[in-house]
């Protein structure tokens, strides 16, 4: 029965589109394996992960989501069924004709909507990619409309007007609107105070419901709202920094009417008070700046990572400052205080989780200097960081159980390997990121070679006018990098010049002008950092910068300080 499925795949494909594309054509016969079920589920826009024949996390929740979808028992679990199922899936997809093109206008305005809820589109380009059409039908899917991954003018009303979620929440839209307002003034981002259940606001709604010690369902209903509600108003008793006589949002200038003024654990969102037209430091006191970065590096000492110690927070900051209360039995805010800190001083509480940590951290750097793919270099282990992790052990010849610890830290610093294959793949990363850039279908951004993936290589060399050979290397990256015609703007250049500052590059003035030296300290960076040496500003360049550790040679003190700490909490017993 099986294999009849197969061959009357095969012949719908045959009849219904004689000019499919290659890769449509091998899915449809490719034998049974975990491999194949992911690489499916990815095609069809379930994000199962690498394809690399793992059974983990994404692989069976996308399954649960697929099975779910088409009403099968929700096992979560990869069978020779479901697979059959699958290819009838795939086979239906490329056999219906293809739906009359949206305009670039429309597709844009659908990206940008999206993107503000915290769906995956890491680009509006007004075209129609992989990600998009994912993130399109996880939308639909939510607001349960039919989930097509197709941009309509249906769609973009819906997304402008957004869709009133009692049926599945119990709140209304201004209800939901209010929860979205009652997570932000807590550190959360819940995106638009819109009234719209997306990604972003589910996310936010674990966040808290885990740092309160509540089961993380991610759903937002009425008992969720009122929890919320009766902690503030506990909080308002005097807790300082919730709202009470002790919060510093109750600290108005008399004279700017703005709040906070006076008060340095009090950090405004720059960007929000001015537009984003100045650089985030340009007004910031000194006093806090001082406060926050002592605040930082006591936080980081206790192996929280805290990103950049700035004397800025950010996301990452408050994602630490979170975690810390937690572990430390406070009431859970994400926002700095006088309190916070004298309690910090004195704590003897340590981040011994793979959350926020300082440790995850340093192994998600070292493995990326060896071409792993770990994602996100955020101090906590998701399902990229443990498949980088398990691939690594299993070259190294360790027990691939995933786990971050000192041992495997000290085991990958005295390491030569390198990751030259092409599953969780530094360059396939790269390579995937640069061709999504400009139109070409990849499949998931994930740093693993797939049909999908291969396909887009391909096409992108005959392009280019290059043999059509598939491979990725440095010199295809640079390749693809040099036909980009977008332009960083001056905000970007000035990120990229005061960070490589901070790492002791010396790239002169941080006006926001690449200038010789700024060219100059960017290809000393890129040198240290193993990346292709051009000089130029780029918007990689950035969120390598961003995530990375990678410090001149001349700043050699930060990157001994962290390893004491770790050393340091290591010998304590961590």
């Amino acid at each position: 029965m099986f294999r009849q499925r197969l061959l009357a795949s095969t012949l719908m494909l045959a009849l219904a589109a004689p000019l499919a594309i290659t890769v449509a054509q091998a899915q449809s016969t490719m034998p049974y394996s975990t491999a194949s079920v992911q690489r499916v589920l990815n095609d069809l826009g379930y994000s199962a992960g690498p394809v690399d024949g793992l059974m983990g996390g994404k692989t069976r929740n996308a399954i649960r989501a697929y099975q779910t979808d088409n009403s099968l028992p929700a096992s979560g679990e990869p069978s020779l069924t479901l697979y059959g199922h699958l290819q009838d899936s795939y086979a239906e997809r490329y056999a219906q004709p293809a739906a009359p093109a949206a305009s670039t206008q429309m597709v844009a305005e659908i990206q940008g909507l999206l993107r503000q809820r915290g769906y995956d589109v890491p680009e509006v380009t007004g075209t129609v990619d992989a990600r998009t059409a994912t993130a399109i039908r996880s939308y639909q899917t939510d607001a349960n409309l039919p989930a097509d991954g197709v941009p309509s003018s249906t769609l973009l009303a819906n997304l402008k007007i957004g869709t009133d979620a009692t049926a599945s929440t119990g709140l209304s839209r201004a209800e939901i609107a209010q929860l979205q307002g009652e997570l932000s003034d807590r550190g959360y981002d819940p995106g638009p105070q819109d009234g719209i259940v997306g990604p972003k606001v589910r996310t936010a709604i674990r966040t808290y419901q885990t740092d309160a010690g509540l089961p993380a369902t991610g759903e937002a209903t009425t008992s969720l709202l009122a929890h919320i509600q009766n902690a503030a108003a506990d909080a308002n008793a005097g807790e300082p920094g919730t709202g009470g006589p002790g919060d510093s949002r109750n600290n108005r200038d008399p004279q700017t009417g703005q709040v906070g003024g006076n008060d340095p654990w009090h950090h405004r969102n720059p960007q929000a008070d001015n537009g984003g037209a100045n650089d985030s430091q340009d007004n910031r006191d000194p006093q806090s700046v001082q406060a926050m970065t002592q605040f930082e590096g006591e936080l980081q000492r206790r192996m929280y990572y805290v990103g950049e110690v700035d004397g800025e927070v950010d996301d990452q900051t408050r994602a630490a400052i979170r975690a810390y209360q937690h572990d430390a039995g406070l009431p859970v805010t994400g926002q700095p205080s006088a309190e916070l800190a004298r309690h910090l001083s004195t704590s003897s509480v340590r981040n011994q989780s793979e959350t926020t940590s300082l440790l995850v951290w340093e192994i998600e750097n070292e493995l990326a200097r060896r071409d792993f793919y770990v994602g996100a270099i955020d101090g906590t282990v998701d399902a990229q960081t443990q498949t980088a992790i398990k691939l690594y052990q299993r070259m190294a010849g360790l027990g691939h159980n995933g786990k971050a610890s000192y041992p495997l830290l000290q085991n990958i610093e005295r390491s030569n390997l390198r990751n030259t294959s092409e599953v969780a793949s530094v360059l396939v990363w790269q390579i995937e990121g640069a061709l999504a850039d400009r139109g070409y279908r990849t499949g998931p951004i994930d740093g693993t070679m797939d049909a999908t993936t291969n396909e887009a290589v391909r096409r992108y060399q005959q392009e280019a006018g290059l043999p059509p050979t598939g491979r990725t290397d440095k010199a295809l990256l640079a390749d693809i990098e040099q036909s980009d015609k977008r332009q960083v703007s001056q905000r970007d250049i000035q990120e990229i010049e005061r960070r490589l500052d901070r790492r002791a590059y010396r790239p002169g003035r941080v006006d926001g002008i690449a200038d010789t030296q700024t060219a100059s300290a960017i290809r000393a960076y890129q040198t240290d950092a193993d990346l292709p040496v051009n000089g130029r500003p780029s918007r990689a360049l950035l969120e390598h910068l961003r995530n990375s550790n990678v410090r001149s040679a001349g700043d050699a003190d930060v990157n001994n300080a962290i390893q004491q700490m770790i050393e340091s909490f290591v010998r304590a017993g961590g």
